[in-house]
């Protein structure tokens, strides 16, 4: 019997969302803290007479609807390789515990929870065996892969740690679950679609940054402007440039520029949630409603939405055939 209904938690701007109605799921609520970020979700869903029910650690799980699927792109601050990597010492990656709590109260059929590939080789694999212990014990058969978006329909080179749980009580054998298969890499020329020229600040920057101890003598700012289709990357002290891709998508930072007819351009809000799945008649729906700032930042911090559409088509798949 096909899974039918979602609880969205950690629910940002709703890549995990709209993944899962692409699968034919539909949403019974969702949480998050940031203002922001739920003003961007009621603007894509519509979802304005939708219960949020906010702050995880606050949900009393008695309240909350029937609901066959958790989807969670859990707090990864505290796993990441760029951050300190603190873990279970932050109050941020405490969450998954919640997350386990609701799952254990609320007996869900299965689960898709998110996380940055860190997370894998965070304190030497003992964090990712707790996790994979607590969801145990939750009641839930888990297996897990680090997945890139590059191979599954946008050209971004994301790469997340994906968990897949199926409760002990539906009787599947989780090994059954078959993984999605890779897509070809589509054209980077159908995301990047605003040009928008760099700033004044920027333009006077580019000169220093290309003079820092890592760049210098490489490049001068005429020479990037003859790189002609290629994406720069300037959020490192060393710059990155990429062909046909862009680099992960990331909430703190911004600097991911790209060439076309002798312009430097910068990539906006509206292209990085292109870049994340998003379908240009939903990036549409923000109009001007939302700040291009905000919007990088909501797109670093999404899921991607092609993604989470293939697992969890892959997960009906497993439901179907398994009953």
């Amino acid at each position: 019997m096909r899974l039918n209904t979602f609880l969205d938690l950690c629910s940002g701007i709703g890549g995990g969302r709209l993944g899962l109605e692409r699968s034919g799921m539909k949403s019974v609520g969702y949480s998050d803290t940031s203002r922001l970020s739920v003003t961007t979700y009621k603007l894509l869903f519509g979802a304005e007479d939708e219960k949020n029910y906010g702050n995880i650690r606050k949900i009393k799980v008695e309240t909350l609807p029937e609901f066959d699927l958790l989807i969670a792109g859990f707090p990864c601050q505290t796993f990441s390789v760029i951050g300190r990597r603190d873990g279970f010492e932050d109050i941020r990656g405490q969450l998954i515990f919640n997350i386990a709590n609701i799952l254990k109260q609320r007996r869900p059929r299965a689960f898709i929870l998110e996380n940055v590939r860190g997370l894998v080789s965070h304190n030497k694999g003992q964090t990712i065996k707790t996790i994979l212990q607590l969801l145990d014990d939750s009641g839930f058969d888990t297996t897990y892969r680090v997945l890139t978006s590059l191979d599954y329909g946008v050209p971004q080179m994301r790469q997340r740690v994906y968990f897949i749980g199926v409760n002990k009580s539906e009787n599947i054998d989780i090994n059954n679950f078959v993984w999605p298969e890779t897509v070809p890499v589509p054209a980077l020329d159908n995301y990047l679609i605003d040009e928008c020229p760099i700033s004044e600040w920027l333009q006077e920057y580019l000169p220093t940054y290309l003079s820092n101890e890592t760049n210098q003598g490489k490049y001068t700012v005429e020479d990037l402007k003859k790189l002609e289709g290629k994406v720069l990357d300037i959020r490192m002290s060393d710059l990155r440039i990429y062909e046909g891709k862009v680099p992960t998508l990331r909430s703190q930072r911004d600097g991911v520029l790209y060439v076309r007819n002798n312009q430097l351009y910068s990539l906006t809000g509206r292209e990085a949630l292109l870049l994340q799945g998003f379908p240009k008649d939903y990036v549409d729906k923000l109009g001007d409603m939302v700040s291009n700032r905000h919007l990088l930042m909501q797109a670093g911090n999404a899921m991607t939405v092609n993604v989470i559409a293939a697992l969890a088509n892959c997960l009906q798949n497993l439901f179907v055939q398994q009953h």
